[in-house]
């Protein structure tokens, strides 16, 4: 997998802007999250506009709701582009009919080119709410 990275033009990239997401989950494979670079102007005398990545952070449990009468099954992974696999999160999980789950995810960290998917056995039978954030990854190079 090669993920579309999206670039944001901006003036100064924000540190931690708060992203809310629900929708209902399909059953194939769907991109969740992933993490824009930013174009933003070099901090230097006469200086052009750079690319630099982006990262988000997970910032609240994945909450799952099943609204059919049968138990629906769930699954997350996480592309990682740096070192090019899926690592699963959970894998054809059971959630109860009607009956709401909250998987602790709060804390991990996304990267640019990563990629948060989910799918679920039935399509549109579980929703999911989470909450997440974007913003410029520091780096290591203060030149």
């Amino acid at each position: 997998m090669t993920a579309n990275v999206e670039i944001i033009v901006t003036s100064q990239a924000p540190d931690a802007k708060p992203i809310g997401l629900s929708y209902s989950i399909p059953d194939d494979w769907d991109p969740l999250i992933t993490v824009p670079s930013y174009e933003i102007p070099e901090l230097v005398f006469g200086g052009d506009t750079v690319i630099v990545p982006g990262v988000g952070e997970i910032i609240s449990p994945m909450l799952l709701s099943n609204k059919t009468a049968s138990t629906e099954t769930v699954s997350v992974r996480v592309f990682r582009s740096d070192a090019n696999t899926y690592f699963n999160l959970v894998n054809e999980l059971p959630v109860p009919s009607n009956d709401v789950l909250a998987l602790p995810f709060n804390g991990q960290f996304i990267y640019t080119g990563d990629v948060v998917e989910v799918k679920a056995s039935t399509n549109d039978a579980l929703d999911l709410t989470i909450s997440y954030t974007v913003g410029q990854a520091e780096t290591d190079d203060v030149s």
